[in-house]
């Protein structure tokens, strides 16, 4: 059975300002997050712009990411794509999502999105639908693929654990010496894979 994604929020806001709580977000399996995504693509973020919306009464402040789509992985994503999604920062007035990742002008990742502009936060399992891409700093000095928290990704199957998991110093460990990570190219593929053999099970009779 395909394990829920569990995303309670809990809103205890004075006006506009505040933290939304995530008290639960289940880490879904590699597969779950590649087939539970409306589309994944590999992006470079545009640009990153807040306003306060007043809606049902209420003041809140939602933000905009504009995504260059460097690939499409799969799905069919929308021209151009902007990400819709709750908190921010406009002037002093800051509302923020605890564990929600973040996004850096500049910056490239790998996200796996799921209803934007309805959910509150348009990746799949929040903080578990954005792999950033960065460079090693030595040696080869090629691209590899991290966690949201920023932590080298080694294989598929680490995506269905806790964001916290391993030691301290394993996590400084693979920070130093990211060699072992995968590549964008290898996770590209094995994404792509995973696709087409659901689509390929949901099609046998």
């Amino acid at each position: 059975m395909k394990r829920a994604v569990t995303l309670l929020l809990v809103t205890c806001l004075a006006l506009m300002g505040g933290t939304l709580r995530a008290t639960s977000v289940v880490p879904p399996s590699f597969s779950e997050l590649v087939n539970g995504a409306d589309y994944v693509v590999r992006a470079k973020v545009k640009s990153v712009t807040s306003e306060v919306i007043n809606r049902n009464g209420r003041d809140r402040i939602y933000t905009k990411v504009e995504l260059e789509v460097l690939e499409v992985i799969a799905g069919t994503p929308p021209t151009p794509l902007v990400l819709t999604m709750l908190g921010g920062r406009v002037g002093d007035k800051a509302m923020t999502i605890e564990g929600a990742p973040e996004f850096v002008v500049g910056a490239e990742d790998i996200l796996f999105i799921r209803d934007n502009g309805k959910a509150v936060y348009p990746l799949y399992a929040m903080m578990h639908g954005q792999y950033p891409l960065m460079k090693e700093e030595k040696g080869a000095k090629r691209t590899y693929v991290n966690r949201s928290n920023l932590v080298p990704l080694l294989s598929t199957d680490e995506v269905a654990q806790p964001m916290a998991q391993g030691t301290t110093a394993e996590r400084l460990r693979r920070l130093r010496d990211p060699s072992g990570a995968l590549s964008p190219e290898d996770f590209i593929k094995a994404i792509k894979h995973a696709r087409t053999s659901a689509q390929l099970r949901s099609q046998t009779p």
